[in-house]
């Protein structure tokens, strides 16, 4: 029987905190269309899963909204900006996770380390996750386990936030270190 990897549960906390806040936080500023840098105008909200964790029901998926455009010049469809990299199924913050993990883990070992932490991956996702994405990451070591910064700033920002008002998209793509300019 193998023994499974600890993990400090102020860790657990931290990186499910910063998951599951941002559950239906909408994404509504508009870009200008991709490719003829026309005017977009609006088209509707698509539902975007941000992650799945564990919850005590079972498995939990995280929801985002991210408004659509569409160009009035050639008609493409865009999205507003969100806290998702391009060809990424998951939100930027588990990318991170994953892409600093596999900094000092094997695929196998990271997807592990993460299930600990809450989130529902496994080693071929972390595989796919690492080889399609190859920025450099910040991130801090606590505990031993290097976490993202954008994990941190996320879940700062949750933990934080006033619970009479709703967390703005703005501030967690600021957290996610997405540009908002």
């Amino acid at each position: 029987m193998r023994r499974q990897p600890f993990i400090s549960p102020i860790i657990a906390d931290l990186v499910f905190q910063a998951m599951t806040g941002v559950s239906g936080v909408r994404f509504t500023k508009p870009l200008p269309c991709p490719d003829c840098m026309g005017m977009v105008v609006s088209h509707d909200m698509k539902q975007r899963r941000f992650s799945t964790v564990y919850s005590p029901e079972g498995e939990r998926h995280i929801y985002v909204y991210v408004k659509r455009f569409h160009c009035r010049d050639c008609g493409q469809l865009c999205y507003a900006r969100a806290p998702f990299y391009e060809k990424s199924r998951f939100g930027s913050p588990i990318v991170d996770l994953c892409l600093s993990l596999s900094e000092d883990h094997t695929f196998s070992h990271a997807a592990v380390l993460m299930n600990r932490m809450g989130i529902v991956i496994n080693r071929g996702t972390v595989r796919k996750t690492v080889q399609a994405h190859s920025h450099e990451v910040q991130s801090t070591d606590l505990f031993g386990i290097k976490l993202p910064d954008s994990v941190l700033a996320l879940s700062t920002l949750v933990t934080t936030a006033d619970p009479a008002q709703p967390i703005q998209g703005c501030d967690v793509l600021r957290a996610c270190r997405i540009d908002t300019d």
